[in-house]
């Protein structure tokens, strides 16, 4: 089970790298905003399909189990993955896809110093010195560029 998250993740590398170049494209004619409803609106009607082709009734789209995890944190994980997909698309509008996206995949770094400030997640210093390379050699081609 393991292999085939790696596997979904080199496919989630490859498709955002194929949207990060579609959506360069469409925000030339396309706000923001209109594109990010789109998504979400894809993203809703295929989630949907999914989880009903899996069995799941239709009041289990809307259902909230707060057992499974907190509703606080639940809103924030949303508040911030808004955030989040609005400034890549801002960036990819501004900068293009190929700048945002050597910027944007400097996130791990972050990921592991919010892991550990956060939830007291363990810090290995072989992420924080790969997430440091990734930082700064991001740094370096978009200031080099």
């Amino acid at each position: 089970m393991q292999s085939y998250g790696y596997i979904l993740a080199v496919a989630a590398s490859i498709l955002w790298g194929l949207t990060y170049c579609l959506d360069e494209r469409v925000l030339s004619s396309l706000s923001v905003y209109k594109l990010y409803f789109l998504h979400c609106l894809c993203g809703v009607l295929v989630s949907a399909a999914i989880m009903l082709a899996q069995g799941h009734s239709p009041a289990s789209l809307v259902r909230f189990d707060t057992t499974a995890a907190s509703l606080p944190l639940v809103g924030l994980t949303l508040v911030t993955a808004t955030a989040a997909a609005l400034s890549i698309l801002g960036s990819i509008q501004l900068l293009g896809a190929g700048k945002s996206a050597v910027l944007e995949i400097s996130y791990p770094l972050f990921v592991a110093l919010f892991s550990v400030f956060l939830f007291q997640g363990q810090l290995q210093l072989p992420v924080v010195i790969g997430g440091a390379f990734i930082f700064f050699g991001a740094a370096i081609i978009v200031l080099a560029g």
